[in-house]
């Protein structure tokens, strides 16, 4: 096929097919055959690439087009590496089981269902995943508000509302830093932006907790469980202040505003230097568990789950699928596939930025709903509504913002979704129990979208920014 042969533009009910293929080819493969997200979105090559020489484009052409787009991930991975260096070497300091311990340390019978929120949430924070900290603090919570006669769904509510906050502004989140990549930010942008509508519902929900909690102010706590996580932590690390250090590092890193690689990665090695002198971790092994991830056997299986995880490996499959949705994504756009797509929806939408806002909503929680996985949801609703955003001069993070509202906090309230089946298949509580405790989950958005009708704390660009935009893109 010859490089000078006519280009077409696709039809757009030959755009809806293409797309609605990649969609169940993806979906199927995930929730029929439980594969991985990453795995899928490869496999559709086999349909963008067919589509595309379809319209005239040689396969060469089709290559240059998505590896272009595709070097726009380079920065968003290597945040992602680095961020898996940091997990290893902050446990290997002390530094992650410090934070866990002090959270324990504060539960009480008065404050159990705000001091879950908080365990929760600072755990989640600390090691970035939501799942892991269900599977570990949820475990040993959810007993404990057994023990007391709280209501397992009350419970459950509260220590999810504290997970998937923690997973949601937490840097060090595979889903945090997707819905940046995918929106075209930086993750720490990203957070700062999320922090707008999160701290508001955070603080409603530790004032909804706190008040529910004092009907069982006087039952007792069982310490059993507690104390023999917190035994076995310090018995492992020091815990203290200088355990602490590295998140002190890293966040006046940020606040210097400096690059988010080099802030990361210097936090990373302060906490391989406090390994070093305080836990008495040889080189060899720290630069193993930057590689590999911190590695553990305390005899104890929920202390194992929390800390036997980081390093670049663990990392790798979010790069690789960060990169396979630029490519793809580049592709589309280049072909003209989502040009067509979108053209409807935003003659639809007109200048309307509410009609823009609940689009985003509608889209976002259907895809959760169909896909049943937070991840696809992110990636979809990213690549297809960004383009919608720039037409409205809104940035980036205003996007990845709802999106994470909506997918990552979503998620949990679809009871056949991914992440409620997880939550209550580790919690042993219904779907349908906890789903009216999970505060946060309900809040949140409902803030955001007031946000987004308003115009309060959507950031725009400046004539200037669109005009260094524009002549960047004409440059692409």
């Amino acid at each position: 096929m010859s490089k000078n042969m006519e280009k077409r533009k696709p039809t757009f009910q030959f755009a809806v097919l293409v797309m609605v293929a990649i969609i169940s080819l993806t979906t199927v493969g995930m929730v029929v055959f439980k594969a991985s997200i990453t795995t899928m979105f490869l496999l559709s090559w086999l349909i963008v690439v067919p589509a595309a020489m379809k319209l005239g484009y040689t396969n060469s052409e089709i290559e240059e087009m998505g590896f272009d787009v595709g070097k726009g991930a380079f920065q968003s991975n290597i945040i992602v590496l680095s961020v898996g260096v940091l997990i290893a070497t902050w446990i290997a300091a002390g530094t992650i089981p410090t934070i866990v311990y002090s959270g324990l340390a504060i539960i009480t019978p008065k404050y159990f269902l705000v001091t879950t929120l908080v365990v929760c949430s600072l755990t989640s924070i600390a090691t970035g995943t939501s799942w892991g900290t269900l599977g570990t603090s949820g475990i040993a919570l959810m007993s404990i508000g057994t023990s007391m006669g709280v209501p397992a769904g009350l419970t459950a509510g509260a220590i999810i509302s504290g997970a998937f906050f923690g997973d949601k502004i937490s840097p060090l989140s595979d889903s945090t830093n997707l819905s940046a990549a995918v929106c075209k930010t930086d993750v720490i942008t990203h957070i700062k932006h999320m922090t707008l509508s999160a701290v508001p519902a955070y603080i409603i929900c530790v004032v909804l907790y706190t008040v529910i909690g004092f009907k069982y102010a006087n039952n007792t706590i069982d310490y059993n469980q507690i104390n023999q996580v917190m035994e076995v932590l310090k018995a492992n690390f020091n815990i203290g202040f200088v355990s602490i250090i590295p998140i002190i590092f890293l966040l006046i890193l940020l606040l210097l505003q400096k690059p988010s690689i080099v802030s990361i990665l210097a936090s990373g090695v302060a906490g391989a230097i406090i390994a070093f002198f305080q836990e008495g971790e040889s080189v060899s092994k720290l630069l193993n568990y930057m590689l590999n991830g911190f590695s553990i056997d305390t005899g104890l299986e929920y202390t194992d789950k929390l800390l036997n995880r980081g390093g670049i490996m663990s990392m790798a499959e979010t790069v690789l699928l960060v990169f396979i949705v630029f490519v793809i994504a580049g592709i589309l756009q280049k072909t003209g596939f989502l040009e067509v797509l979108l053209q409807p929806m935003l003659s639809k939408i007109g200048k309307s930025r509410t009609k823009l806002i609940g689009t985003t909503f509608i889209s976002s929680y259907l895809a959760n709903a169909f896909s049943s996985s937070m991840m696809f949801t992110s990636v979809f609703v990213g690549t297809i509504m960004e383009p919608l955003y720039k037409e409205f001069n809104l940035k980036p993070e205003n996007l990845s913002r709802i999106i994470q509202d909506t997918a990552t906090l979503g998620a949990p309230l679809i009871p056949w979704n991914s992440n409620a089946i997880f939550c209550s298949q580790t919690l042993g509580v219904s779907s349908f129990e906890f789903i009216p405790y999970c505060f946060l989950n309900w809040i949140t958005p409902l803030i955001t979208f007031i946000y987004g009708v308003t115009g309060f704390t959507m950031k725009t660009y400046t004539e200037e920014e669109v005009v260094m935009m524009r002549e960047v893109e004409d440059a692409i």
